[in-house]
């Protein structure tokens, strides 16, 4: 048996899932140049090597790569 709150919960998602949003209509445009796609080795190939026997010094390489990605932004 479903409960009233799961009727309403359904409810709402049906009634949200209809709604337009024209403020990513406006946006849309079938003529944007899209980034490329890479190949999966050239993304691997720039990820750094971490030792996963120590978590630690794993999460300092992380940590270390995300600051350097963030620099260079």
């Amino acid at each position: 048996m479903v409960t009233p709150m799961t009727r309403a919960a359904l409810l709402c998602l049906c009634l949200t899932a209809c709604a337009q949003f024209p403020e990513l209509d406006a946006v849309h445009d079938p003529n944007a140049v899209t980034p490329a796609l890479l190949p999966t080795e050239d993304l691997a190939a720039t990820l750094p090597q971490i030792n996963a026997a120590d978590p630690l010094a794993a999460r300092t390489a992380s940590l270390r790569a995300r600051a350097a990605a963030l620099r260079n932004r």
